[in-house]
């Protein structure tokens, strides 16, 4: 395994663990991090550490619209959508932000949603 796949593979593990911490260390580590990944650190802020999630969320959005040229209106439903994943809304927020992420050929940022409505018990 080389030099950089020892990094990557401890931060997976640490997004499959239950420490913010881990993952904020591990995530330190990464020379970068794609916008997949980002999205999973924010899921993680969103169960673990609630407080610091809006800042993270925004902070996504911000990088999504910037590399994939989102418009106006689909920052604004990248956000709206992020914000209703705390509550009785997560579905329809999780939803629209698979087809958002479709739209722009993220199918990992897709997967990282479908496995977040999954641990929340809210797949199909």
């Amino acid at each position: 395994m080389t030099s950089e796949g020892r990094p990557y593979a401890r931060f997976r593990r640490a997004l499959d663990g239950s420490s913010i911490e881990l993952i904020r260390s591990a995530a330190s580590e990464l020379e970068r991090i794609d916008l997949a990944d980002g999205l999973a650190i924010c899921l993680a802020f969103l169960e673990l550490e609630p407080a610091t999630y809006p800042r993270a969320a925004t902070r996504w959005v911000a990088r999504l619209a910037l590399e994939h040229r989102l418009t106006l209106a689909e920052s604004q439903l990248a956000l709206a959508a992020l914000g209703a994943l705390d509550g009785a809304t997560a579905r329809a927020g999780a939803e629209a932000l698979i087809e958002l992420c479709t739209s722009h050929g993220l199918s990992r940022g897709e997967a990282v949603v479908g496995a977040w409505l999954g641990r929340r018990g809210l797949a199909d």
